[in-house]
């Protein structure tokens, strides 16, 4: 299949997935998707798999992206919140989509594991391959930065249908910083590994409100 199928069919999945989410509050049908999606890559992309070998660094990097985005976030909230005052009311509403079945911390642990690494492997993997030839072997560059950025932005507006316009924006943003770790970074761990430990902590170990 050719890759400039990829990105038209995430959106679609991703649109889908996150509709159902906004609509019945599962998670289930994003998660196979995400599932069905990745695997494909990585059956039928070599290169694909290649940046799941592990590098020495990528999950020291991801783990150093982590905890910079979790204290981030968390050190930002209330200034934002300051200047912002819908931002508490949007934060609660998309707590409650995304949470609208009331999963278990197990469960929804498990489940947000699932689909972080395989939005990376999705979304930032064969996608970002130009920007990664284009960063050079040293630096990241200005084409290698609009590219991480014009698929961020459309990363991000795949997540409109679950309703709620903070969860697209926070998609741009977060997944502009994990695009930036896979290219520089030069492996999915980093991105996967910072991904996942900011879901895990704003979903499960601790919501912001």
């Amino acid at each position: 299949m050719s890759p400039r199928l990829d990105l038209p069919i995430a959106t679609l999945a991703w649109l889908f997935g996150f509709a159902w989410v906004g609509w019945a509050g599962s998670w289930i049908p994003l998660a196979t998707l995400s599932v069905l999606a990745a695997a494909r890559l990585l059956v039928v992309d070599v290169n694909t798999r290649e940046l799941l070998k592990p590098r020495p660094g990528s999950w020291l990097l991801g783990a150093a992206g982590g905890a910079a985005m979790v204290a981030l976030t968390y050190a930002l909230y209330g200034p934002l919140a300051a200047v912002f005052p819908r931002l508490p009311a949007a934060t609660r509403q998309l707590y409650e989509v995304l949470r609208a079945l009331g999963y278990r911390p197990l469960a929804l642990g498990g489940l947000v594991l699932v689909v972080s690494a395989c939005e990376e492997v999705v979304w930032r993997g064969r996608p970002l391959a130009a920007a990664a030839a284009a960063a050079g072997s040293r630096r990241l560059t200005w084409p290698a930065v609009a590219r991480v950025a014009g698929l961020a932005a459309l990363y991000g507006s795949a997540h409109l249908t679950s309703g709620s316009l903070l969860l697209a924006a926070l998609g741009a943003g977060c997944g502009f910083a994990w695009g930036l770790l896979r290219v520089g970074g030069r492996s999915l761990w980093p991105a996967i590994v910072t991904h996942a430990a900011w879901d895990l902590a704003v979903l499960v170990a601790w919501p912001l409100t």
